[in-house]
């Protein structure tokens, strides 16, 4: 994984600082030290005004951007010096060192020698230099006990360790209005892939999972940005971006590849887009979504053929909205086995076919709904305590809640299973 997808997978906030509970006048002194040494390692480059404002923001709980700018030298020693509260006295040299190492770090680890270098000659004296040479062994050395806070290590910790971990990428397929949209929305628990009847665009977008809900980051052109509101963003802005998946997925290191529904009649674009993603193989395995109520369509069989021809790997099919069948004139069962043989008279051996109401599942994860949304969600949960929309149980499986009637845990759980392999 590359520094620009490790930034927007990274964990952004710490739940509690230990400068949380200090005054302002020292979280500011802080926090002006700690912009010190940030802006000059990284020379003023705005991704690492956005690790800091971030880091910032969780010890005071407001915006600190501004501060991330050229500092006076000695506001260094400030940050670190011997502060009295009440009858106690305080000096945060082992929380400002292991901070300032942490978040170089995240922002490039190439620079922790140079840091090393900085601070001895900017942040070091008599009384904290035993404590800047245990960060030092800590982080560059790799090796030694370190004095600091658990909050402070374990978010290192779970940075670390999702990064270690591999990313399974997986290329959504579909023919325009199979639902693709609403599968992913429902992938990740959010309204993030916007769903319209006019086209989509020609591009790839991928979405990466983060390890725990701590906001969206992503990038425009070439600055990093980062919220903590993630209902206020769309795929629209970018084609690079991570948020914590609400899902079962939500443990797993992965991506999901939007691609652009290949039969559009507006834009041929849209079919070399996401053949050449197929036929490029920089994924591990292929969610394909055929519409329930249309599939076996000529544009269908086209791209399912494409698929076969030139992808080696893995594929999920999902036949989507099947919310929307009626048991007094269809069935469900019979329409599963006509998509399977249709699927073998292509070429796939053992197709694994997974019945799901992609809508069901969305609405079922979404924290707030608007009045038409509740409306619907109400409708379909009448509609799906039938026992002939328990689709799990058509191919063998069991649902104990909505989330699983509609199908999508064992989307997921093939996912999970398929990321497992590798």
């Amino acid at each position: 994984m590359n520094q620009d997808t490790e930034k927007i997978t990274h964990i952004y906030r710490i739940d509690r600082h230990p400068i949380q509970e200090m005054p302002e006048s020292i979280q500011n002194r802080y926090l002006e030290g700690l912009a010190c040494v940030c802006y000059d390692i990284a020379d003023g480059d705005p991704a690492m005004g956005v690790l800091f404002a971030q880091w910032g923001h969780s010890i005071v709980g407001k915006n600190v951007s501004d501060k991330y700018r050229k500092q006076p030298i000695e506001s260094i020693k400030k940050a670190i010096s011997l502060n009295r509260i009440g009858f106690l006295f305080f000096r945060f040299k082992h929380e400002f060192y292991y901070d300032c190492y942490y978040l170089v770090e995240s922002y490039n680890a190439n620079l922790l020698p140079q840091l090393n270098i900085y601070l001895t000659e900017n942040g070091k004296s008599m009384f904290t230099k035993a404590a800047l040479a245990e960060k030092q062994n800590y982080f560059v050395g790799g090796s030694g006990e370190i004095t600091i806070s658990e909050e402070q290590k374990a978010h290192r910790q779970a940075n670390l360790e999702f990064k270690k971990q591999r990313t399974s990428r997986v290329l959504v397929v579909a023919t325009v209005s199979a639902g693709k949209s609403t599968m992913i929305n429902a992938l990740i628990g959010y309204n993030f892939n916007k769903v319209r009847a006019t086209a989509c665009t020609s591009r790839l977008c991928e979405i990466y999972n983060k390890p725990v809900n701590d906001g969206i980051s992503y990038y425009t052109s070439s600055n990093l940005i980062y919220d903590h509101d993630i209902n206020s963003h769309s795929s629209d802005e970018t084609t690079k971006i991570g948020l914590h998946f609400k899902s079962s997925l939500g443990n797993t290191k992965i991506c999901l590849i939007d691609t652009p529904g290949v039969n559009n009649s507006v834009d041929q674009r849209h079919w070399k887009t996401t053949t050449d993603a197929i036929a490029g193989g920089a994924y591990d395995m292929i969610l394909y979504i055929s519409n329930g109520q249309y599939n076996g369509t000529v544009d269908e069989r086209k791209i399912l053929e494409f698929i076969y021809k030139n992808s080696k790997c893995p594929i999920i099919f999902a036949l989507n909205q099947l919310d929307r069948f009626k048991s007094s004139a269809d069935d469900i069962g019979i329409m599963i086995s006509d998509f399977t043989k249709e699927l073998k008279s292509i070429g796939f051996k053992t197709p694994k076919v997974f019945p799901v109401s992609a809508q069901f599942a969305y609405l079922s994860r979404l924290d707030y709904l608007d009045e038409d949304e509740e409306l619907e969600l109400e409708q379909l949960k009448k509609r799906f305590s039938k026992d002939f929309y328990d689709l799990p149980k058509y191919i063998g499986g069991y649902a104990g809640d909505n989330i699983g009637r509609s199908g999508i845990s064992h989307i997921e759980f093939e996912i999970k299973k398929l990321n497992q392999q590798y």
